[in-house]
């Protein structure tokens, strides 16, 4: 399996699980568990588990860091260029990749008229 392989077949969580331990914190563990930086959207899902009365789906935390990374310009997180680097870079928009291919199929798809016969 190759390396981009990989990136697609991780859920949400475990992308943040891997960027927060590859990205963040440089391999180490204990690093992640006694992480301090609650500014951090990434912070409350870092140890791979969704913490209880946690309200917002994990690709909307992904998009909420993207922003931040990008400094608020959402076309630059369109436009990102990091996919072989950053593990959460498929879910930069805020759905998963699956569903965006979805909704941009949806979105070509020709309009079917009501016309009256």
């Amino acid at each position: 399996m190759r390396p981009d392989d990989a990136e697609k077949t991780l859920s949400p969580l475990d992308a943040v699980r891997r960027y927060c331990l590859a990205a963040c914190m440089g391999g180490q563990r204990s690093l992640v568990a006694s992480c301090t930086d609650r500014d951090c959207p990434f912070h409350p899902l870092r140890m791979k588990e969704i913490p209880e009365g946690f309200s917002v789906r994990v690709v909307r935390v992904v998009r909420r860091f993207c922003l931040r990374c990008t400094v608020g310009d959402r076309e630059a997180v369109r436009r990102c260029t990091e996919k072989g680097v950053c593990p959460v870079w498929p879910y930069r928009v805020g759905v998963s990749p699956r569903k965006l291919k979805r909704l941009i199929a949806e979105k070509r798809r020709p309009k079917q008229l009501d016309l009256p016969f």
